[in-house]
């Protein structure tokens, strides 16, 4: 039991207070002690300072669609009428919304005038602090598991170093705020027994663990898990299946009632209408089919960066005929980085098998499974499908270290893996690596810049080219702002997009037209066969081959050019051009292609 200051013991403030999870301690304090305070702050401190130099010296090499949410919000402010609410990430816009509301005039001070920027500044700003909340939660976290405060400092050091965590935290998209949710909703579950008694601990966590799945979705897989928390912790099987029990009926209910309010507001009351939304993004983006192989690279790279390496992989896997890769190029690579990954993993799991603290390893499991399976038919390869799995990760990573028996090859193997991970994310997210990748794609554009219209568009190979990734990733760049450049992907593989990618061009450019626009093309789609820095794999989608690409690009005539040989052409609107666009729109020729 704690003390209140008057006296009253009370144990909601014993398990808030004594519980070793806060800042590091294990010694329980005496509720509103100051030595108590400054030595919670202290252990912080550290932490704090460290989180903020990281954050500093490193940037997002890749914002996932920041700008979406920064335009949909944008869009909505300036009263285009487009809806706010989005199923995967249904509270992330209206939050950015309504905070553009209240503070839009604070953030004016430094931001500027521009809502769009001032928008990008406050999704930012929340990502940062989440950040930092999922910092100092984890090691709440792992404190509650009795893991030994040196291995929790690792543990807090691997996932300040993490890939995706490290990205991420300079994003503008939903991942981080719900992960730091999420460990918050572990933490109050993996309360022990003595510090459990307070009636709002399950409503506390039902509410963190039902927003974390309302600001990404994908979070739910890893929920179960989370809920079952307390039925792994506690020795009396009695109070943790009702811990478990009534924080699944609050977290149901607070879900249900949460989306079925957002659902009745959109006027949506049958049941088509809510398939529809429900599916509305996944129909637009597409979704993946079984594939293992870009799973199994997709976890070890959320957390060890393994630059483009992916695209090697695949190359290998397809027997790319344009650019072959060999078996002995891969192991050059970041082969050894996977293999480094999958054996400590493989050597956790063995550990916490054979230890006293195999509950342990079935409460990972339980959040695992999910998360995995979901990855394997939804882009397993993307970083953050396994940010659900970090609380689960760093627990058992962290039991496994801690165990007595814990071999020494462990610990060397964890710090190696460690080691490896830091130096390769640093280096894909160091603010002067980013600086210099800006570089070539500036000086691939600064001729086409001047001749760019208001009502413009550059077309590009894909989503991959830099300029598109130049245009989304770097929202603060003066070419950026000036919102001059407005590029277009031809492609985006692997997606229901390519089934009518032609047709969807051509409706672009005559709407382009016929708003007294310019099409600049990029001279890319006229080379024999892509180069290999562009991320171009051939046989990664049937629909669309190379050679459909430049068959469908060398029919059109072609204006001037603009840069040099890896620069653009503007396809000029003659007869010709313009008989072969409403073909293509029409279907004509892509239905006999």
């Amino acid at each position: 039991m704690a003390l209140t200051r008057d006296g009253v013991s009370s144990p909601v403030f014993s398990a808030a207070v004594t519980n070793t999870a806060t800042f590091g301690s294990e010694r329980a304090r005496t509720f509103g002690s100051v030595s108590a305070e400054t030595s919670r702050l202290r252990m912080a401190l550290p932490w704090i300072t460290a989180y903020a130099l990281v954050s500093y010296l490193t940037g997002a090499f890749f914002m996932a669609d920041t700008v979406n949410y920064v335009t949909d919000v944008y869009n909505h402010y300036r009263g285009f009428n487009n809806s706010l609410w989005e199923f995967g990430h249904l509270l992330w816009r209206p939050l950015g919304w309504v905070l553009l509301r209240t503070l839009g005039p604070l953030i004016k001070l430094f931001a500027g005038p521009d809502p769009q920027i001032q928008v990008t500044y406050i999704f930012l700003a929340l990502n940062w602090l989440a950040g930092l909340a999922c910092v100092l939660l984890l090691r709440a976290c792992l404190h509650r598991f009795s893991i030994r405060p040196v291995i929790v400092n690792c543990c807090t050091l691997a996932l300040l170093c993490s890939n995706a965590f490290l990205n991420y935290i300079h994003s503008g998209s939903s991942y981080i705020p719900g992960l730091a949710f999420l460990l918050f909703g572990f933490y109050l579950l993996a309360a022990p027994a003595q510090t459990g008694a307070s009636s709002w601990r399950p409503l506390w966590a039902a509410g963190a663990l039902a927003l974390a799945v309302c600001l990404w979705f994908p979070y739910i897989f890893a929920v179960p898990g989370a809920l079952a928390t307390p039925l792994f912790r506690r020795a009396d099987n009695q109070t943790g299946w009702a811990l478990t029990v009534r924080t699944s009926i609050y977290c149901l209910v607070l879900g249900l009632a949460t989306y079925g309010a957002v659902i009745a507001s959109l006027g949506i009351f049958t049941p088509d209408g809510i398939v529809r939304w429900v599916t509305a993004e996944a129909a637009e983006i597409g979704g993946g089919a079984y594939e293992p192989r870009r799973a199994i690279f997709g976890l070890a790279h959320s957390f060890v960066n393994m630059g483009n390496d992916g695209v090697l992989y695949k190359r290998f896997l397809l027997h790319d005929p344009y650019n072959p890769v060999t078996i002995y190029e891969l192991g050059r690579v970041s082969l050894l980085k996977l293999f480094l990954f999958y054996i400590l993993l493989i050597v956790v799991f063995k550990q916490l098998l054979h230890s006293a603290n195999r509950t342990i390893l079935w409460l990972c499991l339980v959040v695992a499974v999910p998360v995995f399976g979901f990855a394997l038919f939804w882009y397993g390869g993307a970083l953050e499908r396994y940010l659900p799995l970090y609380p689960a990760f760093f627990i058992a990573l962290g039991c496994a270290l801690t165990s007595d028996r814990a071999p020494s090859y462990l610990k060397w193997l964890a710090s190696v893996t460690l080691l490896v991970g830091a130096f390769s994310n640093f280096g894909a997210t160091a603010n002067f690596a980013l600086k210099k990748e800006q570089h070539p794609v500036e000086e691939r554009i600064k001729d086409v810049l001047p001749l760019l219209r208001s009502g413009s568009r550059v077309v590009l190979l894909d989503i991959h080219d830099e300029l598109e990734e130049f245009d989304r990733n770097f929202p603060f760049h003066p070419i950026v702002r000036t919102h001059t450049l407005r590029t277009y992907p031809a492609l985006n593989i692997g997606t229901p997009q390519d089934l009518h990618w032609n047709q969807d061009l051509a409706r672009m450019v005559f709407n382009t037209w016929n708003s007294d626009g310019d099409i600049w093309i990029s001279k890319r789609v006229l080379e024999l066969r892509p180069h290999r820095d562009w991320e171009w794999v051939e046989g990664a989608d049937p629909h669309a081959t190379w050679p459909m690409v430049r068959s469908f690009f060398t029919e059109f005539d072609y204006g001037r050019s603009a840069g040099g040989k890896d620069g653009f052409l503007l396809l000029v609107p003659t007869e010709r051009n313009k008989a072969i666009i409403n073909s293509f729109q029409n279907g004509d020729v892509a239905m006999k292609r």
